[in-house]
């Protein structure tokens, strides 16, 4: 199951650097037609309903309870049980999403009054970013079946195709912004229609490749799925998805009310606020997206897996891998960040109507975020570990206590640091929680340090000394990075930042490679 783990990191993390690289060009984009303003803050807001609903009940909840449940049935030579059982909570699933969209269709007004409590008073504004909701939130539907079918397919090993699919959502904006012009009343209204085409297509990808697998068949569309005793047949089965399903709405929507209050909070700075922090939050969503992401998505599959669930020397050596490869690429992109936040967000965004007092702004932002994002990482694998073992609780106590934090911390720093203070609050609050989840990990010996008689587990010592040479390491690489920057003659722009970038990544390999602290189960051929 480590093979299955690593490779799935793996192609995992390949594809999250492609949908990255993607993701850049479409913020890129987006910086060039709408800048950092109230045009660009009028369409972040509109998505931001889709994509909060779409993470608490698609990515969120739903893949959380499914997925474990789905996996045993598929690992357990009962592949027609598996579609019996997928095909019953698909059609739950697109019940509830079709009463939930029209429920968001008729109260939109409501719902944005509450995202964006800054902007009502701004009637003008408030009623665009309403008509643009009513299209986007047409996308939620589209990529929550998205991510059911890509949870089956991640169950059974094939991390590829889902992984992809916010590339061809990126394309899809990227196109979009080419009808952008001044003559329309919304200047962001063909980034809203772009959402759920996009959407349509994503599932249509998805779609081809789980009747490619046979993940479905014509089992899955069978009307008897449906009938009373396969109900009873599957009780069990479906009683522990519940079980799992609504603690998780609880624990990821207190999760993205987390993340929501930077939107809130921010309506009440002022304009362009918004903006600021999603093009920071973008940046970060780089590192976060392919190791964070990646390594939790990758090892709840595997921890969900019949021969791992229970053991719990199999669980911390999955685990212990996790948190080296965590520490070994989020401390380099933590420090960069945080000392050439400026230069990057110049480079990336200062064109067209992004001007140079946003990419200050925006640096700001970064810096504050960048501070949480090596305990972020590692959160989201410890995470994985919670959902895998059915302790949904844990993760929706903890949520809503670094909801406390987060608030609280908000209105006291954004008083200082304005937007800045916001992006700190939302990192101090990180780490308070990553103290938690490591305590309540420690205690339930899911992560184990030194066992007797045993030369495979590390301590804790050593697991502090790597994170200690880690952090020289990239300190050293920062001091080349800037030896850099003064022999040549620096510009900031998209080339020059690849080759800084470039020199800045192939420096740290090679240094960690002759000092041989790159984790050896990243690049050794594993046995099963």
């Amino acid at each position: 199951m480590t093979k299955f783990f690593i490779k799935g990191f793996r192609v995992n993390a390949l594809l999250t650097i492609l949908s990255r690289i993607s993701g850049f060009i479409r913020d890129i984009f987006l910086a060039f037609f709408l800048g950092a303003g109230i045009a660009s803050d009028i369409f972040l807001i509109a998505s931001k309903l889709p994509n909060l609903f779409r993470r608490i009940t698609a990515e969120g909840a739903m893949t959380s309870s499914f997925l474990p449940i789905y996996t045993k049935l598929l690992h357990q030579d009962k592949s027609e049980n598996a579609q019996k059982f997928s095909a019953i909570i698909c059609f739950f699933l697109i019940i509830f999403l079709i009463i939930l969209v029209i429920l968001l269709e008729i109260f939109m007004p409501f719902f944005i009054k509450i995202i964006a409590p800054g902007i009502i008073n701004y009637e003008i504004f408030f009623n665009d970013i309403v008509m643009l909701s009513r299209f986007t939130i047409i996308f939620l539907p589209l990529i929550s079946i998205t991510a059911f079918f890509g949870a089956m397919l991640n169950a059974s090993g094939r991390f590829f195709y889902y992984a992809f699919t916010p590339i061809i959502f990126n394309l899809g904006i990227i196109i979009s912004c080419f009808y952008i012009n001044e003559a329309l009343k919304i200047k962001s209204l063909p980034l809203a229609i772009a959402m759920p085409i996009s959407g349509c297509i994503q599932l249509c990808f998805i779609y081809y490749f789980v009747k490619k697998f046979d993940l479905v068949t014509k089992v899955f569309f069978k009307k008897s799925n449906l009938k009373q005793n396969n109900f009873r047949k599957f009780k069990n089965n479906i009683s522990d998805t519940l079980k799992r399903f609504f603690p998780a709405i609880l624990s990821g929507g207190v999760f993205q009310i987390n993340i929501l209050v930077d939107t809130i909070l921010a309506t009440f700075v002022g304009f362009g606020a918004v903006s600021f922090l999603y093009y920071s939050d973008r940046i970060i969503q780089l590192p976060l997206g392919i190791i964070g992401v990646s390594l939790g998505t990758v090892l709840l599959s595997s921890i969900s897996h019949p021969n791992v669930i229970n053991n719990n020397k199999k669980i911390s050596d999955q685990l212990i891998i996790a948190i080296k490869i965590s520490l070994y690429f989020a401390i380099p992109s933590m420090v960069t960040l945080i000392f050439f936040s400026e230069f990057i967000i110049s480079s990336l965004f200062e064109r067209g109507s992004f001007e140079k007092s946003s990419s200050e702004s925006v640096a700001l932002a970064l810096t504050m975020y960048s501070l949480g994002l090596p305990f972020v990482i590692i959160i989201k694998c410890f995470q994985s570990v919670f959902i895998a073992t059915g302790k949904m609780k844990k993760i929706l106590y903890i949520s809503i206590f670094q909801l406390i934090i987060n608030f609280t911390l908000s209105i006291i720093l954004m008083k200082y640091l304005l937007h800045g203070g916001i992006a700190l609050a939302t990192s101090i609050s990180t780490i308070i929680s990553f103290i938690i989840y490591l305590f309540y990990i420690l205690k339930q010996k899911k992560l184990i340090f030194v066992l007797k008689n045993s030369q495979t587990y590390k301590s804790t010592n050593n697991i502090l000394f790597y994170l200690i040479k880690i952090l020289i390491l990239s300190l050293f690489m920062i001091f080349i990075l800037y030896l850099f920057q003064n022999v040549t003659d620096f510009n900031s722009g998209i080339i020059y930042l690849s080759i800084f970038t470039s020199i800045g990544i192939l420096f740290y390999i090679f240094i960690t490679y002759i000092t041989k602290l790159i984790p050896n189960e990243l690049f050794s051929k594993l046995k099963l």
